[in-house]
């Protein structure tokens, strides 16, 4: 009977624990379609995460991901840093983890057959994406051309929609980006302006939310720790890397590669270099700092946002 009772007791102690045991929901990380986020997927299908730590959710464009982030749907995304901004300057208080990638040439600007050059779109309907990415691009492209946006049509078209409305004769130029770029090229699309021609200045980052971050600091470790093992995949097995990315998103091995060449994927120490700095200051602060001015020159902001709040959670990350 004592041994009958005794068991009961502990059956009962083993409910009451597994009862009162509660289970952090996983992270909620908002991308849209990029290499540079791919490795945040290549991570999950290496298994080095799963849905119940980390839940990726995959938006048809930066727009959307910018909403579900504005609406409380995220606790993390991936952005370009003068998408941050904007976020800052209407008090998202987003904090910066991880530079995912540079765009050097990731970027562009595409026209028809027949339109050569930047000049050439005077008077033409150029399809951009309701976001400070695209009009940031295009913005850019102008001046490095001595054109204003008064000089053309911005038919706001969200990323899924680029390739179709360029095939479909409805605009004369495109402003977007990879897998898209690649694909319009192929088709005789002509480059027009692309990110290489102002180096540094578009940064892809990860963004947490600050509440977030300051309850969870060890899960933006883990998901950093993470995201360099996928980079470290990528180099010592390439093949394989790319395999598995074109898989997912539906191109061929050889449009993969393609992609990556106007990308740079900075590793741990160069991350920390940005985000860090050798004597503190993030070497990011001076690119987000210079970014802000130009954003308010270009009216993409009402006001200079102070760069300093996006970095004041690095030390969480990198220690």
């Amino acid at each position: 009977m004592k041994r009958v009772n005794l068991f009961f007791l502990l059956l009962g102690a083993f409910f009451l624990v597994g009862c009162s045991e509660t289970h952090e929901p996983a992270m909620r990380i908002g991308t849209n379609v990029w290499p540079g986020y791919e490795p945040l997927y290549l991570a999950r299908d290496l298994g080095y995460f799963d849905e119940r730590s980390v839940k990726l959710i995959e938006h048809t464009s930066a727009s959307q991901v910018i909403r579900s982030f504005r609406n409380g749907e995220l606790d993390a995304a991936a952005l370009t840093l003068d998408e941050v901004l904007a976020l800052a300057e209407t008090g998202y208080d987003p904090r910066i983890i991880l530079v995912m990638d540079i765009s050097d040439g990731g970027d562009v600007v595409i026209g028809r057959a027949g339109i050569a050059d930047m000049e050439q779109l005077k008077g033409k309907r150029i399809a951009v994406e309701a976001s400070a990415l695209g009009a940031y691009v295009l913005t850019r492209a102008l001046e490095q051309s001595n054109m204003t946006l008064e000089e053309i049509t911005v038919v706001e078209t969200e990323y899924n929609r680029h390739e179709q409305q360029f095939n479909d004769q409805a605009v004369d130029a495109v402003v977007t980006f990879e897998p898209v770029r690649s694909r319009l090229l192929a088709q005789g699309g002509n480059l027009l302006f692309d990110s290489s021609q102002i180096p540094g200045e578009i940064v892809d980052v990860l963004v947490v939310r600050a509440e977030y971050l300051d309850k969870n600091p060890d899960r933006g470790r883990e998901l950093v720790k993470h995201w360099f093992s996928a980079l470290e995949h990528m180099e010592k097995h390439h093949d394989d890397a790319v395999s598995r990315i074109a898989k997912r998103l539906e191109l061929s091995p050889e449009e993969v590669s393609t992609s990556y060449e106007g990308l740079i994927l900075p590793k741990k120490q160069a991350n920390h270099a940005y985000l860090v700095g050798t004597s503190g200051v993030p070497a990011l602060m001076d690119t987000a700092q210079r970014l802000s001015k130009v954003m308010k020159a270009s009216r993409l902001l009402r006001k200079d946002v102070d760069a300093r709040s996006l970095f004041a959670s690095t030390n969480k990350i990198f220690q």
